[in-house]
């Protein structure tokens, strides 16, 4: 990659594991992309974009097949970005020189063109960016009781988009809820900020990002699992006890996502078993509908962008338990296989 490696460390995990971030600003729609308020083709890979203000300092890019067929499910991927990462670095490219190395970190544009040719052709994809770089610090600045039912909000107002139609009306989507590094706090926030999980959210899925798992969430999410049977929970994490940088743990004795996965399997646990077995270096433990694969880290590497982007993570996250995707198929590995479907500008 075209960049210092301890130098883009340092800055990847100051940002992703601290919440105090830039000063708020109004985000600009990404270069190259769509005005507001229209889809227009973009790219390639026969997309269409639209880019559109929810809230205050909140931007969401939402990307759909050029054509797709109504008549058949819409797999609408809600992506909350992670901290200190814009949109359009969040799609992804092919690097030039002076890029920033950002852009081939996550490739999620082209993870989802991949998944477009592996049983999902209606995948419609949004990128959701607060100003802040940081949805922790966009929740924190505007209080937790406010900023919560906010995110409802936006996600409804998402939904109406792609629907067509208003959020009350039984919705012909099948929802899934997912995001990197900071990008879980938004998830959090969208559970706090209603009674119960609604009924078209079918897939939640952490990628690296469950930090702040407390009891409350689990309660939701098991009886969100409970209410159908093809309700599903992926989370993806690797063993960030150890890991240092100049010298120094990057985690608190109590942070990080191995924690936070062992706190949620704990939780889970208490009313289901999990099966234990491995994919490669990956601890996996499983029921029917939930799914946590930990990096085993026997190197005390930084992984966790890789995770997402070296390792196919948001690819697995999104195809466990369909059809034909079996271990023997697993896209769970050190090689990047979207590499076909990454733009070049």
């Amino acid at each position: 990659m075209a960049f210092n490696l301890r130098q883009s460390t340092r800055v990847l995990f100051v940002i992703a594991l601290l919440s105090a971030c830039a000063a708020p600003s109004r985000t600009p729609a990404p270069s190259g992309l769509a005005s507001p308020d229209a889809f227009v083709a973009t790219g390639a890979y026969g997309e269409r974009t639209r880019v559109v203000t929810l809230d205050s300092g909140v931007t969401a890019t939402i990307v759909v097949p050029l054509r797709y067929d109504r008549r058949q499910p819409i797999e609408l991927i809600l992506y909350a970005l992670p901290n200190g990462n814009t949109t359009a670095q969040t799609i992804g490219r092919t690097l030039a020189a002076g890029d920033d190395w950002h852009f081939d970190i996550q490739h999620i544009g082209a993870q989802t063109r991949a998944l477009r040719t592996r049983g999902l052709p209606n995948v419609v994809v949004v990128y959701l960016e607060a100003n802040t770089k940081s949805w922790p610090e966009w929740r924190r600045l505007r209080g937790y009781e406010n900023a919560n039912p906010r995110i409802v909000a936006m996600v409804n107002r998402v939904r109406d988009i792609v629907e067509g139609t208003t959020a009350s009306d039984p919705a012909p989507l099948r929802v899934t809820l997912t995001g990197h590094s900071g990008g879980g706090s938004f998830a959090w926030g969208f559970i706090d900020g209603q009674p119960a999980l609604p009924d078209w959210l079918v897939r939640i899925g952490f990628l690296d990002s469950n930090y702040s798992f407390e009891p409350r969430h689990g309660d939701k999410i098991a009886q969100w699992l409970a209410r159908r049977a093809d309700n599903t929970l992926v989370s993806i994490a690797y063993d960030d006890r150890e890991i240092m940088l100049d010298g120094k743990k990057v985690v608190s004795d109590s942070g990080g996502t191995w924690r936070a996965s062992h706190r949620m399997l704990a939780h889970f646990a208490g009313s289901v078993p999990f099966v234990n077995d491995t994919i490669g270096p990956f601890l996996r433990y499983r029921t029917a509908q939930m799914e946590f694969v930990l990096h085993t880290n026997s190197a005390n590497r930084i992984l966790h962008t890789e995770l997402v982007g070296e390792m196919n993570g948001y690819m697995h996250a999104l195809l466990w338990r369909r059809p034909d995707y079996t271990e023997s198929r697993s896209v769970l590995k050190s090689v990047r296989v979207y590499t076909p479907f990454v733009a070049r500008d």
